[in-house]
């Protein structure tokens, strides 16, 4: 199977991208980090391409973990609320 090939910009960089996910998948992806990368040249006196792309990069890992705590949170109150009605019900 050929991948299609999308073109993007990040910092100015343009490049090729293959992805199994799709074109609409890859700019969605390229519009995150984008947000991400302008989030942190508004906030921070990074002057530096490196300094604002390790920025950003620190900023959607910490984004990351926060998601995936609460998950495993929601996952937790689900099991419990499940155990709660499996009592109910029996």
């Amino acid at each position: 199977m050929i991948l299609p090939v999308v073109e993007v910009n990040i910092l100015e960089q343009k490049l090729l991208v293959k992805s199994e996910d799709g074109e609409e998948h890859v700019k969605m992806v390229v519009d995150y980090l984008n947000s991400k990368i302008e989030e942190v040249k508004k906030n921070s006196k990074a002057v530096s391409t490196l300094d604002v792309a390790l920025l950003a990069a620190m900023n959607i890992t910490d984004d990351y973990f926060e998601a995936k705590e609460r998950v495993v949170k929601l996952e937790g109150r689900a099991r419990e609320l499940s155990k709660l009605i499996d009592k109910r019900t029996d």
